[in-house]
Formats: C-alpha cells, sequence, structure tokens
C-alpha cells in the first residue's frame, strides 16, 4: 500500500517536474526577447535623462557666461572697439 502511495507520489512529481521544464524551454526564447526590449526601454531612458541633464547643464553654462558677455560688449561700446 505504502510503495503505490509513493509510486504516485513520484509519478505526480515527475509530471510536473517534465510539464515545468518543457514549458520552460519552449517561453525561453519569449522571456529573452522581453528581457532585451526592458533592457532596451532602459537604455533609452537613460539616453534621454543623460540628454536632459546635459542640456541643462549647458543652459546653466550659457546663464553663467551671459553676464560676462554683457559686460564685454559694455567695454566695446564704452571705447567704441
Amino acid at each position: 500500500m505504502l510503495n503505490l502511495i509513493l509510486l504516485i507520489v513520484f509519478l505526480v512529481i515527475g509530471f510536473i517536474a517534465i510539464t515545468y521544464c518543457i514549458y520552460c524551454c519552449s517561453c525561453k526564447s519569449g522571456w529573452s526577447n522581453l528581457r532585451r526590449r526592458i533592457v532596451y526601454r532602459q537604455l533609452a531612458r537613460d539616453e534621454e535623462q543623460i540628454s536632459e541633464e546635459r542640456e541643462a547643464s549647458r543652459a546653466q553654462i550659457r546663464d553663467s557666461l551671459a553676464p560676462g558677455e554683457q559686460t564685454r560688449d559694455d567695454i566695446r561700446q564704452k571705447y567704441q572697439l
């Protein structure tokens, strides 16, 4: 009786394991494509963020140099250079 119960348990576990392996192998390419798309989206977001930060940095530098340029223009006008 015990042997029959153990046989049934092992058959059920074996069936579940085989089904799981078949399912994973068939979906492996789908999962890798999904992961690849997620990575590409993250890279695109990172590149966009870097571009925005770079543009903000350029604007900040441009704003900090503007008073010096105005002073230079004032000196040129004053001495008519």
